[in-house]
């Protein structure tokens, strides 16, 4: 599943759950995407990370959390 936020005037950045982590990254830039383990995401990564944070809003972040949650069971 993936979320997308307006980053600027004509770039998008993308927070991705994928089938072995999360990662966040501009739209031309999937190659420089940063990561995080579901555990560290279950543990409040994206609460910390500044564009994360600051991009997504809480409903998404917390989207985010809970399908890492459940892909740690």
């Amino acid at each position: 599943m993936r979320w997308e936020c307006r980053y600027s005037s004509c770039e998008m950045m993308y927070l991705e759950v994928t089938e072995t982590d999360v990662r966040c990254y501009l739209h031309h830039s999937v190659d420089h995407a940063r990561h995080w383990t579901f555990e560290e995401v279950a543990e409040g990564a994206l609460d910390k990370d500044y564009e994360a944070g600051a991009l997504f809003t809480a409903v998404e972040i917390e989207e985010v959390k809970a399908m890492a949650r459940e892909r740690i069971r």
